[in-house]
Formats: structure tokens, C-alpha cells, sequence
């Protein structure tokens, strides 16, 4: 579906939810109001940002999983709470819901929840839509693709992807060394030819 196609789609699902839902006035949301958020892409964050922010240990934001719970149990990000989109609107889930901190709302990839996240905001919720969903995050936080020029020349994007990779993913690293047994120690003889330096292994090697 195309930008157009979705921001229509998106449009006449708010219509309908103002209709079924009956959203108070008291939530100052208007349909001009999430047009205008969609327009500037104020109302979504990346997976990039979400990684940092859990790292940091942040209490002001809330992960709600919209897909169906068979994906939810095969994988998900952080504490987030699973409600299936055709749940969404339900008024005790609604009435669950905490209004004081912003609700970050993935499905698998991005239109799910970016309708999940229009429901939302016309019933006075603190909304965003996390770009890309579950899919961006397993891609490019839990499995980056890092070439090998990039790990030579280590950029700060690089950089940050490995990071992100090595706290999520710590097993491959950290972890799955320790799975392996280790070596028995040998005690080293040094003669003269020795006393020269290891040469440091290539940057594609190094571990977390």
C-alpha cells in the first residue's frame, strides 16, 4: 500500500473509530490534530531510540504489542504488554491503559500499529507508532547487518549497532563463550624470538 493509500486508510479509520468509540472532548484530539502529527512523523520513534531508551532504564514510556499473541510469545521487546489490535478498542482495555506516560504501540511491521496508535490518540492517549515494528527492531537491533568495510573503518553508527546487538544479544559473545570449555593452561616459555608483541587481531574480530 502506498504513503497516500495508507494516510486515507488511516484517515477513515479514525472517522469510524470517532463514530463506534465516542471519544470525550475532554482529549482536546482532534482528526486535524493526528493528520498534522502524522505529517511532521511526530508521532513515531525509531527502534534505534527505543534500544537507547531501554538501555537507560526509562519509566516514561509504556511498549503495547498489537500483534496476535502466538507472535508475541515467539518473541518480543522489552516489558511490553500484549493487546491484540481487534482488542484495542475494548473499554476495559482502554480504562487499563496509564495516561500519565507515552504509550509506544509495534506490531510486526508498521500499519497495524499505526492504526492501534490513531484508536488511541482520539481516546486522549499519549500514542507513537514504533517505525518499522518488530521487524526493524529483530533487523537492526538483535541482528544487524555490518559489513565487513563498515566494522573496519567503525563508524559511530556501527559502533552503535554493535552495542545494541552485544547488550540484547549478549549469547554471542559473553555468553556463548562461556559455553565453551576452556582451554587447559600451559604454562608459556619465553626465548627471545617470542618476546616480540602478538600482533592485535582485525576489528571483524573483536568480541562484545
Amino acid at each position: 500500500m502506498g504513503n497516500n493509500s495508507l494516510k486515507v486508510a488511516l484517515l477513515s479509520l479514525a472517522v469510524t473509530s470517532v463514530a463506534a468509540c465516542s471519544p470525550s472532548d475532554e482529549s482536546g484530539v482532534s482528526l486535524a490534530d493526528i493528520a498534522q502529527a502524522a505529517a511532521r512523523q511526530g508521532d513515531r520513534e525509531s527502534v534505534e531510540d527505543l534500544a537507547g531508551w531501554l538501555i537507560e532504564g526509562r519509566g516514561d514510556f509504556k511498549l503495547i504489542d498489537v500483534r496476535a499473541p502466538e507472535d508475541f510469545e515467539s518473541g518480543s521487546i522489552g516489558e511490553a504488554q500484549n493487546i491484540p489490535i481487534a482488542q484495542i478498542a475494548d473499554p476495559d482495555i482502554l480504562q487499563s491503559l496509564p495516561t500519565d506516560r507515552m504509550l509506544l504501540v509495534y506490531s510486526n511491521g508498521s500499519e497495524n500499529a499505526a492504526k492501534a496508535t490513531v484508536i488511541l490518540r482520539l481516546e486522549g492517549f499519549d500514542a507513537h507508532l514504533l517505525a518499522g515494528g518488530y521487524n526493524a527492531w529483530h533487523q537492526r537491533i538483535l541482528n544487524p547487518d555490518i559489513s565487513a568495510e563498515e566494522l573496519g573503518g567503525e563508524s559511530l553508527q556501527v559502533s552503535k549497532q554493535r552495542a545494541y546487538a552485544c547488550y540484547f544479544v549478549g549469547e554471542r559473545s559473553g555468553e556463548g563463550a562461556a559455553r565453551r570449555p576452556e582451554p587447559e593452561f600451559v604454562p608459556p616459555v619465553f626465548t627471545e624470538s617470542e618476546e616480540e608483541m602478538t600482533p592485535l587481531p582485525p576489528p571483524g574480530d573483536e568480541s562484545c
